[in-house]
This record gives C-alpha cells, structure tokens and sequence, in this order.
C-alpha cells in the first residue's frame, strides 16, 4: 500500500501521528487513514488531495504514488462496452424503368407544346382587339410618386445615426471585475471557487500573498480563518475569522462580517 511508505518514512524520523498533526493542523484520524489505505474516512476528494499532499511534504515524500492510490480506490476505472458490429444493410434501392424516364420525358414534351400554342392565340387575340380606349368617366389607377434620391439618402442617414449611438451606449457598458487579494500571517490552507465555475487550491506560508479577480464573486473554503488578512476591491476587510478556525466565506456578499 502506498500509504505505508509515509507511515514508514514518519517511523525513521521518528514523528508520531499527533505530533504531526498539531504541526499541519490536520486530524490525526485523517493521517492515520492516509497511512493505512482507508481513503473512504477522509473528507471531500478536494481537501483529501491537500492533506495527502502537505503529510508527505512534511515528511519529505513525493506524494504522487499515494494520490494515484486515492483516486483509484475512490473512482475505480469504468470498462466501456465494446460496440456491436453493424452490420451493412441490404441495397434497397431499386433500377429505374426505362419506360418510366421515356414517359416522363413525353409528357414534359407535351405539356411545353401546349403551352407555346395558348401564348401564339393569346398574341394573336390581344393583336386583332387593338389598343384598348379609356370609357368616357372611367378613371386610370394614380400611381403613387417615386421618391426621390434625397428622401431616401436621407432615411438611411436616420438609420445609420440610430445605430451608432445604439452601438455607442452599449460600448460605454463595461464590467468591472471584483480584486481579492489574500495576505498570510500564519500558514493557511484556502479552497477559493471563482463564479461558481472555476476552483483554486491555496496553501499559503507566513508573509505569502495571492491575488484573485471574479466577475460575480467567490467563495471561500478557509482553512484558519485568523492566518490571513483579505483585501476585498480595495478595501482592507481584515482576518475573516478567529486562529484554527474553520470557515465559508462568500464575496460581496458576507463583506460586511468583520463590523
């Protein structure tokens, strides 16, 4: 098992699991899982990963064999089910009769003959009638009157200005991004989900700093809320919470806690 390497390494330098603990702020129980193989008593896959990985920092391991052992025993790998063959479909379409395209041919034929026939006796009638003569009170239809090259030029100017300033006003709408910006003072593990999409892992030492920026907002997994001091748009927010204490947090909204 992976975690007996760390278990192993932990005996030569001679740590016991409470000393450890109190040192990274991680329960023991959590430790001891992690030496032993039983991932299941650890908590999210998140916060597993960061306790797996600051115990074999400390104990100067590379970490990676164990979190392969994690993640395999908590998503074991799916086999796929091979698809089944498909089998090619029988030819269906069939040959088209000869004397089917030959038909279709005659009466096209057809139908063109006996319309240049009716266009000759329409010309032929139109021909022997003559100019036909307005009655005596019978009105011809008024045609309204074309409009001219600057009415219209100057319609399309009125659409054109209307556009540029829908387009102007909506230029002008910028989004402001909101700035958090987190000062250590002591060391603090951070779990920070950036618009509901997008999640950071922070471990950060004493005197280190991390700067973030979220069109909506954040929400804050901390870790020891009294370690850090947050600086949320500029404004100097302070520590969020008490020494060792565990909390959630979420910007703008709780940006008011600390008064």
């Amino acid at each position: 098992m992976s975690g007996k390497i760390l278990e192993k390494r932990r005996e030569e330098l001679g740590y016991n699991l409470k000393e450890i603990a109190k040192t990274l702020r991680i329960r023991a129980d959590y430790l001891k899982a992690i030496e032993e193989g039983t991932f299941e008593k650890l908590p999210l896959e998140v916060y597993a990963k960061g306790y797996i990985r600051e115990y074999a920092k400390f104990l100067k391991t590379d970490p990676e064999a164990v979190i392969k052992a994690y993640i395999e025993k908590i998503s074991p790998p799916v086999i796929e089910k091979q698809p089944e063959p498909i089998t090619p479909a029988e030819n269906t379409v069939k040959e088209e009769k000869p004397y089917k395209r030959y038909s279709a041919t005659a009466i096209t034929l057809s139908a063109a003959a006996a319309t240049a026939l009716l266009a000759v006796l329409f010309l032929f009638v139109l021909l022997k009638e003559g100019p036909k003569t307005p009655l005596v009170g019978e009105t011809s239809p008024v045609l309204p009157a074309p409009q001219s090259s600057s009415q219209t030029q100057g319609k399309e100017n009125t659409e054109e200005t209307k556009k540029e300033i829908l387009a102007n006003s909506q230029g002008d709408k910028t989004v402001k991004e909101h700035i958090l910006e987190i000062l250590a003072s002591d060391k603090t593990w951070i779990l920070a989900i950036i618009d509901n999409t997008e999640s950071k892992e922070l471990l950060l030492n004493k005197g280190e700093s991390a700067k973030l920026s979220a069109k909506n907002g954040f929400s804050l997994k901390i870790g020891n809320a009294g370690g850090i001091k947050l600086i949320f748009d500029g404004n100097d927010m302070g520590a969020p919470g008490e020494n060792g204490k565990v909390i959630t947090l979420n910007l703008p909204s709780d940006k008011n806690f600390n008064r």
